[in-house]
């Protein structure tokens, strides 16, 4: 990418930002200005194969600019929207109780010196199901088999996790790989959000810690006398625009940061492409709590899988 090209992004940003009021722009700019960072791609339109094979085969991330068009809602998600149809409904965070309507406050006073909890989230299933019910077809056309579909895997256990996700100006996420190896998909409904991954290969320098899941590293702050194998990592970024959607294979290290007030949904997938890792998972994560019940958990999920794999021949998609 050449240097102006980074330049004139910064420029509009800031130009963006004090049109429409926002006085932390500069801030902001100043909190992420670092290299510039090779791209994750956008696409427009894919084919569900060449979709496989380009980028869940070799465990790439990519964009998809508009398909969450395909869901049968047409509303604009934005913080009046919320207010407005959820906003007495309630969610917890550090074992204090929040409405909706709360929580939206909160983050839209975010800043980068005191920036907001993060995540405050909405169990979709749970929590907001009417909401769930708009984003018919949840798989985008794309985002499936999904065996944590199916009712023999429990609802938020083993990475089956559907979440609405609130944040505010100066939030930024732990860098980590997702537990139990799912895939991930990011649809930014409001507000701009920054992902930035790297590449499978890259782990040993990120410096893995409980349980290879976490990393010490902050990426806008890097310390490279603390961790200097870091500076051979070659992040991947992308700034994620309302209606569109990112797909995160699994095993890919991902942080993000909030440009803006954001809000986002967040669907864990599960298939034959990562069951293996999952399974694997399961039985490493559950021998905390036991030998034996880490066993019975890593049985139960042989046997489910082996269902699964059968169903999928009889030609169900797991939508």
């Amino acid at each position: 990418m050449h240097w102006y090209a980074g330049a004139f992004r910064t420029l509009a940003f800031l130009i963006q930002n004090t049109i429409t009021g926002n006085p932390n722009a500069f801030a902001i700019m100043q909190q992420v200005e670092k290299e510039e960072l090779l791209e994750i791609k956008k696409i427009d339109s894919i084919s569900y194969e060449d979709f496989i094979n380009q980028y869940v085969k070799p465990g790439i991330p990519v964009v998809f600019k508009n398909a969450s068009a395909s869901w049968k809602s047409k509303h604009t998600f934005d913080p009046d929207f919320f207010r407005n149809h959820f906003g007495h409904y309630t969610t917890t965070h550090k074992d204090k109780v929040y409405t909706m309507s709360e929580v939206l406050e909160i983050t839209e006073k975010s800043t980068p010196e005191k920036p907001a909890p993060y995540p405050m989230a909405f169990e979709l299933r749970s929590q907001l199901p009417e909401f769930l019910a708009m984003l018919n077809p949840l798989h985008m056309n794309y985002a499936f088999p999904n065996w944590f579909n199916s009712r023999l895997i429990p609802k938020s256990r083993f990475g089956n996790d559907r979440q609405l996700y609130i944040g505010g100006v100066g939030n930024q996420y732990v860098l980590h790989k997702d537990l139990f190896h799912t895939d991930a998909w990011v649809t930014q409904l409001y507000g701009e959000k920054q992902f930035i991954a790297y590449p499978r290969d890259q782990e040993e320098l990120l410096y893995p810690e409980n349980k290879g899941t976490r990393s010490p590293i902050n990426f806008l702050k890097p310390d490279y006398e603390k961790y200097p194998k870091y500076r051979d990592a070659t992040p991947l970024s992308v700034v994620l625009q309302p209606g569109e959607t990112i797909y995160i294979p699994n095993g890919i290290w991902h942080t993000t940061v909030a440009y803006c007030h954001n809000i986002s949904i967040v669907v864990e997938q599960l298939s034959g492409n990562n069951f293996n890792a999952w399974k694997n998972d399961i039985f490493e994560y559950g021998k905390k709590r036991g030998l034996l019940k880490s066993i019975l958990q890593y049985g139960y999920a042989e046997a489910i899988g082996l269902l699964f794999k059968l169903r999928e021949l009889t030609g169900y998609k797991f939508k």
